[in-house]
């Protein structure tokens, strides 16, 4: 078995199962969006051990430190499917990685909408989905994952400690990441393409169940302003549903609790 003497990985059984893996890249969406455009199939995926220019949400960057986390990028190339369409596949993608988080590590893993997985409210994973259209069909998705799995509180700057956090500070125990990224991959690949055919309908159960935001006062960073109420639901669509004050009930497919 060959591995990667500094990370672990398997590189043997990563190459048999077609991923593109580098010991450190500045970004694996960057990386995967560039496979994309010269003719990557759907299932593609780029992964690394460390990212130099790593990214999450609204250009904030996502520290990548090597042999700790899971850093990669998948890509998705649904047929006839709108652009507006893909506003909910970060929601599906939370599901399918929190529930093999919960069934692997057996942490209590929430989904904060629309994008974040937290662990005891603190940080511990964050999902990117990019986007190439072409008029208003969607040509192909990035999809951007980021965990925090083997970090110890070194690992994170000062500024995220206390807000950050990964399976191993919470729960004491490392997890392998090989067989975990293989696993994930295929589930994503499953729950993905069910959503192409279905919407979100057969996910809004399960999302529920693990979310961190229903049935809270939030504030919703919204263009232009701030929207702020309890989050009473979320809609077949993936939208989140937040009673104002007044009782009146925005529904918000786009935003950020903040």
């Amino acid at each position: 078995m060959l591995l990667d003497s500094t990370t672990g990985y398997n590189l043997e059984l990563l190459e048999k199962r077609g991923v593109h893996y580098y010991p450190s890249l500045g970004s694996t969406n960057v990386e995967l969006r560039r496979l994309a455009e010269e003719g990557a199939p759907e299932g593609a995926v780029v992964l690394a051990d460390s990212q130099s220019a790593g990214r999450g949400r609204r250009g904030r960057t996502w520290h990548s430190p090597p042999g700790k986390g899971l850093y990669f990028s998948l890509l998705l190339r649904p047929q006839q499917i709108g652009t507006a369409a893909a506003a909910a596949l970060t929601l599906v993608a939370a599901v399918s990685t929190a529930r093999l988080l919960r069934e692997s590590s057996g942490a209590a893993v929430t989904i904060k909408w629309p994008n974040d997985l937290l662990v005891n409210t603190k940080k511990l994973g964050g999902i990117l989905t990019e986007a190439k259209s072409e008029g208003t069909m969607l040509r192909y998705l990035l999809l951007g994952i980021g965990l925090n799995l083997n970090h110890e509180i070194d690992d994170f700057p000062v500024e995220l400690r206390g807000r950050a956090t990964s399976l191993a500070l919470e729960y004491g125990h490392t997890l392998e990441r090989t067989p975990f990224f293989l696993s994930l991959r295929e589930n994503l690949l499953e729950d993905c393409r069910l959503f192409f055919k279905k919407g979100f309908a057969p996910f809004r159960q399960p999302w529920k169940e693990m979310s961190s935001s229903l049935g809270r006062i939030i504030a919703v960073a919204l263009p232009g302003r701030t929207l702020r109420g309890k989050a009473v639901d979320i809609d077949t669509a993936g939208a989140l549903l937040i009673e104002d004050e007044r009782g009146e009930c925005h529904r918000i497919l786009c935003g950020e609790i903040i």
